[in-house]
C-alpha cells in the first residue's frame, strides 16, 4: 500500500491548498535537434510512495531529486536526495543530505534547502550553512556574493542576497515560483500572480500570471508575457533559448522573439502523466525529467489511505482535509453530519471518550465518472473500541461519493462530497453499548 501524508503546501501555490501531496519523478530520452522536441522512453524512476519531486541534472548527466522519508512538513528534514544513475539503472539515497530542492555545485557536492536556509552537502558527509537565513523557500546562486531567493513569507518574495551582510534586497513580491537562472545572462526569470495581494471580499479572486525576468545588472524587472493556461509556473531554460513550461498533460515552449506566443511542445496519453508540475533537462539536452501526480484513482486510494492513517492516529485535523467543506456523512447509526468542521469536531469528542476508537474503510472498487467530475467509491469498513461493557468490533458496507476539481496550478484535487456507512454486524459485550 502506499503511504501518503495530507499536508499544506507551503512553498510555492499562490493559494494554500489542503490536498495529496503525492508525486513521481519520469526520465526519459529528449531529442532538440533541427527545431524538434521529442521526448521518448519515458520511465518512472522514483516509484516510491508520498512525494518524489524537484528533479536536477548533475553535470555528468546524473538526475538527483528528492524523496520523502518521513511526514513531510516544510521544514525540509523529512526529505532526502536521491541520484539516479541512467548507466547503472539505480537510484540510491545521499546519506544525511536532507532538504528540499538538491541542486548540484561545481565540484559535484550538493545544495539543499534545510529550516530556510542553504547548506552545502560535501561527498564526506560534511555540511557548510551557505545562507543566514530561516524563510527561505527556493534558491539560485550565480556566485558565492551573489544570491538570488524566493522568500516563504506573506509577501512571496524574490530577493538579493548578501552573505557578506546578510542583507534581504526585496526585488519583486507575489512570485509563486522559485528564481531560475537564465542561460548567458545575469538574470533570473519567475512567474508572479497579479494582483497581489488579492483584493478582499472577491471570491475567487482575480488572478493572471506573468513570466518576469530580473536583471542582475540593473536591478530591473521586466514583464516578459502574459502566462493564459494554468500552471505550477516552474519552468525550464533550453539550449536554443526557448522556455518550457508544463500544464496538466501539456508542456509549452515560450520563445522571447514570440513572447505572445506559447505553442505546444508535447502532450503525453500516459495517465499518470496527466499532472505535470516541473521539468529537468540534462546539460548535454538528451535527457529530460519530468514531475507528475498519479491517475485519479491513484489519488483517491492514496486520499482514503491517509485518511486511515490519520483516523488510526487520532490525528482530526489531517482526517478531516480530505472532505469538502459541505461534506455529509450519514454514520452507520444512522445519525447525519453536515460539514468539515462538524464531521471533525464529532470525531474528535468520539476519541475523547473512547480512547482506543479506530476505524479502517478498505475501498473494493473506485469508479470514476464518464459524464460528471465525480466518483464512487464502494468498500467495506471496519471499526474497533473498548466500552465499560466490553469490547465492539463492528464491520460494514460504506459508499463514498468524490468531487473533482482542478487547482490554480492545474493539478486534479480530489475530496469528498458525501460517504454513508450501512453496519452488518458488531462482535462482542460492548455493542449493545454503542
Amino acid at each position: 500500500m502506499r503511504r501518503i501524508v495530507l499536508v499544506l503546501l507551503l512553498a510555492s501555490a499562490a493559494t494554500l491548498h489542503a490536498q495529496i501531496n503525492d508525486s513521481e519523478v519520469w526520465a526519459g530520452s529528449l531529442d532538440m535537434s533541427g527545431g524538434r522536441f521529442a521526448v521518448s522512453n519515458l520511465m518512472n524512476i522514483s516509484r516510491h510512495p508520498g512525494y518524489d519531486n524537484q528533479p536536477a541534472f548533475f553535470p555528468d548527466g546524473k538526475l538527483v531529486f528528492t524523496s520523502q522519508i518521513a511526514v513531510l512538513d516544510e521544514t525540509g528534514h523529512a526529505v532526502q536526495a536521491v541520484i539516479h544513475d541512467f548507466a547503472k539503472g539505480t537510484s540510491a539515497p545521499v546519506p544525511g543530505a536532507l532538504g528540499f530542492s538538491p541542486t548540484p555545485a561545481a565540484d559535484g557536492s550538493l545544495m539543499l534547502l534545510r529550516d530556510g536556509h542553504v547548506v552545502l552537502h560535501e561527498a564526506s558527509g560534511k555540511e557548510t550553512q551557505l545562507t543566514e537565513t530561516k524563510d527561505a523557500g527556493y534558491f539560485t546562486r550565480f556566485d558565492e556574493q551573489t544570491w538570488v531567493l524566493y522568500m516563504n513569507d506573506k509577501q512571496r518574495r524574490i530577493v538579493m542576497y548578501d552573505p557578506k551582510t546578510k542583507a534581504l534586497d526585496t526585488m519583486a513580491l507575489g512570485s509563486m515560483t522559485a528564481p531560475f537562472r537564465i542561460p548567458g545572462k545575469r538574470a533570473v526569470s519567475f512567474v508572479a500572480v497579479e494582483p497581489f495581494p488579492s483584493p478582499e471580499g472577491v471570491v475567487p479572486p482575480p488572478r493572471k500570471l506573468f513570466l518576469r525576468q530580473l536583471n542582475l545588472d540593473d536591478y530591473q524587472v521586466p514583464t516578459l508575457s502574459s502566462i493564459s493556461f494554468p500552471t505550477s509556473g516552474s519552468h525550464v531554460w533550453t539550449s536554443r533559448g526557448t522556455l518550457l513550461m508544463a500544464s496538466g498533460h501539456t508542456i509549452y515552449e515560450w520563445n522571447p522573439a514570440k513572447p505572445d506566443d506559447w505553442r505546444v511542445a508535447a502532450t503525453f496519453d500516459n495517465p499518470e502523466l496527466q499532472g505535470l508540475t516541473r521539468i529537468a533537462i540534462s546539460p548535454r539536452g538528451d535527457r529530460i525529467a519530468l514531475v507528475s501526480t498519479p491517475r485519479d484513482e491513484t489519488i483517491i486510494r492514496d486520499s482514503r489511505a491517509a485518511s486511515n492513517e490519520a483516523l488510526a492516529a487520532h490525528n482530526g485535523a489531517a482526517f478531516a482535509q480530505v472532505l469538502k467543506d459541505d461534506a455529509t456523512v450519514v454514520a452507520a447509526s444512522g445519525k447525519v453530519t453536515q460539514g468539515r468542521a462538524a464531521i471533525q469536531q464529532g470525531i474528535e469528542s468520539r476519541w475523547s471518550s473512547q480512547p482506543d476508537l479506530v476505524f479502517v474503510r478498505t475501498p473494493a472498487t473506485i469508479e470514476i465518472s464518464r459524464s460528471d467530475s465525480a466518483a464512487s467509491e464502494r468498500g467495506t469498513w471496519t471499526g474497533h473500541t473498548t466500552t465499560p461493557a466490553g469490547t465492539a468490533d463492528w464491520r460494514g458496507d460504506y459508499l463514498a461519493v468524490w468531487r473533482k476539481a482542478t487547482t490554480s496550478a492545474g493539478l486534479p484535487s480530489w475530496t469528498i462530497a458525501s460517504e454513508v456507512f450501512v453496519a452488518l454486524d458488531c462482535a462482542g459485550a460492548g455493542c449493545a453499548s454503542r
